[in-house]
């Protein structure tokens, strides 16, 4: 039985070198109406002029090959395509793996061996997360965040944040967004930023949206209740 989700998934593109993982994985797309799947054991420089011309889709990238050309299709897919979701199958299990991943972009890590459920409910998941909010959502966020007074960059980066979805922004892609550059380590005007944003939200009593840190990777937006606080993880 296929499980519909709210919006079907254009294209699923799935790198793994592991036969049978890959086969349970594609099975697993499969259930959640994936209108085309693409499965290939490394990445490829192809997979990025298919991704470009897909307006939403699914990565799903083991890091059992090349770390460095899965963190570049991961980069890629994060910078260039907003709207996909990235699972990483982490057969490292190392100290790094999982922060380099989500440093990269990636919206959730699976540490392998993992069970079909957990899989699938990680899937569903991220994949509700991604779904972008309604013109009318969009005029509500727009008169909610006037009230704060923010400055136009503060302004352009709770945009980012909030039709991010709750999914993770880092640094980099802050500084894509907003200079269309590389963030450059040890540069903390992003921190800065973030630091002003939660003070003029909470001077103006506005808890709708909080700002939360992930500690050396970046930031995201955790929708609240109004008797929630502004503090950080």
């Amino acid at each position: 039985m296929h499980v519909i989700m709210d919006e079907a998934i254009k294209l699923a593109i799935l790198v793994e070198n592991n036969k049978i993982l890959r086969t349970e994985v594609i099975r697993q797309v499969d259930l959640i109406g994936a209108a085309k799947i693409i499965e290939c054991t490394t990445p490829l420089i192809e997979h990025r002029q298919i991704m470009v011309s897909n307006q939403s889709g699914l990565l799903v990238i083991g890091n059992g090959h090349k770390l460095n050309d899965s963190l570049g299709l991961i980069k890629f897919c994060r910078t260039r395509l907003a709207d996909w979701t990235i699972l990483v199958l982490d057969h490292l299990n190392s100290n790094d793996s999982a922060a380099e991943a989500f440093a990269a972009g990636a919206d959730d890590v699976l540490h392998v061996p993992f069970s079909t459920q957990e899989f699938l409910a990680r899937l569903k998941l991220r994949l509700h997360q991604s779904v972008r909010p309604e013109n009318d959502d969009r005029q509500v966020i727009k008169e909610t965040l006037a009230m704060a007074k923010l400055t136009q960059t503060e302004l352009e980066i709770m945009n980012l944040l909030i039709t991010s979805s709750g999914k993770i922004v880092t640094r980099n892609q802050l500084s894509q967004h907003m200079e269309n550059n590389d963030w450059v380590y040890g540069d903390r005007k992003y921190d800065v930023h973030i630091t002003n944003i939660r003070k003029k939200l909470k001077d103006h009593m506005i808890s709708k949206y909080m700002v939360k840190s992930v500690r050396s990777v970046g930031y995201y937006i955790q929708e609240t209740r109004a008797d929630d606080d502004f503090t950080t993880l």
